[in-house]
């Protein structure tokens, strides 16, 4: 697989062994464990959680990761246990809208979708309001949980959702209202095939965040873009220029990556063909991104703004400016 970086202000052109073997492609030392847990909201709602941690060591910071519309909630294992192998907290909440709960996105009707959001911003931060009671639920928890530092993620809707707890602002297109939170706890935005040109946001919608954020999509991602003509009204296509000159931007193009990763998240079971090559790319690159704002580590910060990748299999990347 021929992959495309767009990392800070440098465009690489790249082999996937290459950008993999950079930083943190493989699993971390440290064991993986899972708990399905529930917390109650102030409407006495039951929100399920999946909550995954390292079995040993600690205090680590926490990711929220939403899953994407209609998918089965806590179904994005293959990247968030690969975060928290290398040092982290995942907490995967199941919204309302997810195929978990028996809900069917495809009899959603347009004006539905305003509550949908609303509803999905809350659980964002109904996880951060209960994380001491997520500890206590789980005893083997006891000072696994960094209660200062937190990145909020999330695929397709679930991108849309972790912008719009972080700063963005989307317009009802029928009842002209604005959606914006009063959250601002995140730290940082890991946004894994982001609507972009979804017709409720506004243009390029990244850049109207400013905590750190990075962004991952592909050339067979939905839209007019992808190869396959998908008729759907986002479109994905290669960003030119990502600085806007206010915080840390970041953006990951992967040749040959669909919105599902070939079966490798959203759905459930994980299905056998899914693209391992997409994930370990995405994986090294998107823990380098958590290492460096999430733990102020320099390595991993040098590995994002740096002009070369480490030599791999005795080539260089060939680089070239945007």
């Amino acid at each position: 697989m021929m992959i495309k970086l767009l990392l800070l202000f440098t465009f690489l052109l790249t082999t996937a062994a290459n950008a993999t073997d950079a930083y943190k492609p493989n699993s971390g030392p440290l064991d993986v464990v899972v708990a399905d847990q529930v917390v109650i909201d102030e409407d006495n709602r039951a929100l399920a959680l999946r909550v995954a941690y390292p079995h040993s060591g600690g205090p680590y910071p926490v990711v929220v990761l939403s899953h994407g519309g209609g998918c089965v909630g806590g179904s994005y294992s293959v990247v968030g246990d690969h975060w928290v192998s290398h040092g982290y907290v995942v907490i995967q909440p199941t919204h309302p809208d997810s195929k978990s709960t028996g809900f069917d996105m495809a009899k959603v009707e347009p004006r539905m979708m305003e509550g949908i959001i609303r509803q999905r911003m809350s659980d964002m931060s109904l996880v951060l309001d209960h994380l001491s009671d997520i500890e206590s639920q789980t005893p083997a928890l006891a000072g696994k949980i960094d209660y200062e530092t937190f990145v909020a993620a999330g695929h397709s809707m679930g991108a849309a959702t972790t912008l719009s707890v972080t700063g963005m602002v989307i317009e009802n297109p029928f009842s002209r209202q604005k959606i914006e939170s009063s959250e601002g706890r995140f730290a940082a935005a890991l946004l894994l095939s982001e609507p972009g040109h979804n017709p409720t946001l506004p243009g390029k919608p990244w850049r109207s965040i400013t905590i750190p954020t990075f962004v991952y999509t592909g050339t067979d991602d939905y839209g007019s873009e992808s190869r396959d003509n998908s008729n759907i009204p986002f479109q994905y296509k290669m960003v030119s220029e990502i600085q806007d000159g206010s915080t840390d931007k970041h953006y990951l193009w992967v040749d040959g990556v669909n919105h599902y990763l070939s079966g490798g998240w959203c759905r459930a079971p994980l299905e056998k063909s899914y693209d391992r090559e997409a994930v370990a790319i995405l994986n090294g690159v998107s823990t380098a991104f958590l290492d460096a704002y999430a733990k102020s580590n320099q390595a991993a910060l040098t590995f994002l703004r740096s002009n070369n990748l480490p030599e791999s299999a005795g080539s260089r990347p060939n680089l070239s400016q945007p």
